[in-house]
């Protein structure tokens, strides 16, 4: 029995320390990407998430990156094709991935307001859940400050701890940081920025 109880234990520990140490790797990459906050809230089958982030890149540019989603890269976000468009609107089918590797297809609208510097947007006709979000861009002297408010409703309850769907939820918006940074050439602070390197 004593030989069964300390292979269980040793299990243990490495399921508690392999979790926290994927816990300190998406902190991490959440404090590079430009996270400041975060706050998930699970309501029935509405999960409720309020983001703010921080890119150090002017809020014009910001915004324009954000507008332009077809130019999106990231891990998370594999291809996007514009199916029409309007001066301040415009409708995409995204694939990204999802829980998995598996492949999501979205349509979604798009809502752009210049004057307000707000940038919303919404799912059309998705039979699993419809994923609304509101975005604010507030201009910091040089860099960003991006508010997001955003509403993910599940056609039925997930099978999956609320910690999990968080987490993805979570991933979702840093990916999306991460795809901003990537198109506004924004290094990470604790990475070399390779053009200033000597040859």
């Amino acid at each position: 029995m004593g030989k069964t109880y300390k292979i269980i234990v040793a299990l243990i520990i490495i399921v508690v320390v392999g979790y926290a140490g994927w816990r300190y790797y998406e902190s991490r990459r959440a404090a590079k990407a430009g996270l400041l906050s975060e706050n998930i809230v699970h309501n029935g089958n509405d999960w409720n998430a309020d983001f703010t982030a921080i890119l150090p890149a002017p809020e014009p540019a910001v915004f324009n990156a954000v507008r332009d989603i077809e130019k999106a890269h990231s891990d998370q976000i594999q291809n996007v094709t514009v199916v029409s468009q309007t001066e301040n609107s415009k409708t995409v089918d995204l694939e990204m991935r999802g829980i998995g590797d598996q492949t999501m297809k979205l349509r979604m609208e798009f809502h752009y307001d210049p004057a307000a510097r707000t940038i919303s947007y919404h799912t059309i006709d998705n039979p699993a859940f419809n994923l609304s979000a509101d975005y604010k861009f507030d201009d910091q002297g040089g860099s960003t400050l991006i508010t997001c408010h955003q509403t993910t409703t599940m056609a039925q309850q997930v099978p999956l701890p609320d910690s999990a769907v968080s987490e993805v939820i979570k991933g979702v918006f840093v990916s999306q940081l991460e795809s901003l940074k990537h198109t506004l050439n924004i290094a990470s602070n604790d990475e070399p920025d390779e053009s200033s390197e000597e040859p």
